[in-house]
């Protein structure tokens, strides 16, 4: 008798209309052509018989394709270099704001309360307001970034739905 996936394989197949017996061969089928086919391509591109063209996407995520393109891979990527050091600059001439500092604030807190706790943690006989008063400036640290918390429309690691990318 057949497993239970090989009977909901048939009655998928049966479905869509395949007797489902020779499913494996088909896929196996499939599989090889599709092989063949890359493999073909790939000898054509390397004898320069067909050329291959690397597919871009402009600044909002829409695709350009060759025959859009106005600029060359060498302006291309000047332009890449020029804005990737226009990127770095602006961010050392940037100025902290309030929220900024308290931020680094918040993270310096919880570095140092961490450090200040594996101190603790291997001092015998210490008094328990010791333990208590790391333990607690940990959490003031740690509950202090979610009051200086960013904007998530200013996020550029989220997409429109708040998925991080």
């Amino acid at each position: 008798m057949a497993n239970r996936a090989q009977r909901r394989a048939n009655t998928r197949a049966a479905r869509k209309g395949n007797d489902g017996r020779d499913n494996g061969l088909q896929q196996g089928t499939q599989s090889a052509t599709s092989q063949a086919m890359f493999n073909n391509k790939a000898d054509r591109v390397a004898e320069g018989k067909d050329e291959w063209v690397p597919s871009r996407v402009d600044m909002d995520g829409n695709a350009i394709s060759a025959d859009d393109a106005d600029m060359n891979a060498s302006d291309t990527a000047i332009q890449d270099a020029t804005s990737a050091s226009a990127q770095t600059n602006t961010s050392l001439k940037r100025k902290r704001t309030g929220k900024g500092w308290a931020k680094f604030f918040s993270w310096l807190l919880i570095g140092l309360s961490a450090v200040a706790f594996l101190i603790v943690m291997w001092i015998p006989n210490l008094p328990m307001w010791a333990i208590i008063t790391v333990s607690a400036i940990f959490a003031v640290g740690v509950l202090s970034l979610f009051a200086v918390r960013g904007d998530n429309d200013k996020n550029p690691y989220l997409d429109e739905n708040g998925t991080a990318v």
